[in-house]
Order: structure tokens, then sequence, then C-alpha cells
């Protein structure tokens, strides 16, 4: 049984993919507010500055939530963030 989780135990939760590589932190969730669903995760690759990159994966890119988020995919499969990831579609 799936128990609920407060956003503020899901933000900071390390990420690794699906072959155990850590990728980075979850940053930020992007809900839409009208219907409470979350559309999207970001997830930074690391620390501030020059070597930080966003990405950025949809909830139904996780197979488990842990200790860790574990992702269906490799680091490779998942794109970095875009302005339109934050954008409403009509």
């Amino acid at each position: 049984m799936v128990q609920n989780m407060k956003v503020t135990d899901f933000l900071g939760k390390r990420v690794v993919d699906r072959k155990a590589i850590e990728i980075g932190k979850v940053d930020d969730l992007i809900i839409k507010p009208e219907t409470a669903v979350i559309k999207g995760i970001v997830i930074s690759t690391g620390d501030f500055g020059l070597r930080r990159t966003d990405l950025f994966i949809t909830p139904s890119q996780i197979e488990e939530v842990g200790d860790y988020v574990l992702l269906k995919n490799e680091k490779s499969d998942i794109r970095e963030v875009k302005d339109s990831d934050f954008e409403e579609k009509e």
C-alpha cells in the first residue's frame, strides 16, 4: 500500500536511474493548479553554478519512491527542463 507523502519529504530526495546511478535531487514540482495534479518534477544535477543542469521527468517515469526516487529510465533518456514545461497548454 502506497502512503501519502508530503511535498517537504519529496523535495531534496536523491534520484537514481534504473541502473542505480545517482543523477541528482528533486528540486521542484510543476503542478497544474486547477486540478492539483503533478505535471512534472525538476531534478537538479549539481550545486549552483556552471555545472548545474536541471532535468525534467514526469510522474510516469518514476518506478518507486523510498529512500531514493528510482526512475524507470537511464539518465541519458532524461531531457533538460524547457521553458515550455512551465507553460499551460490549451
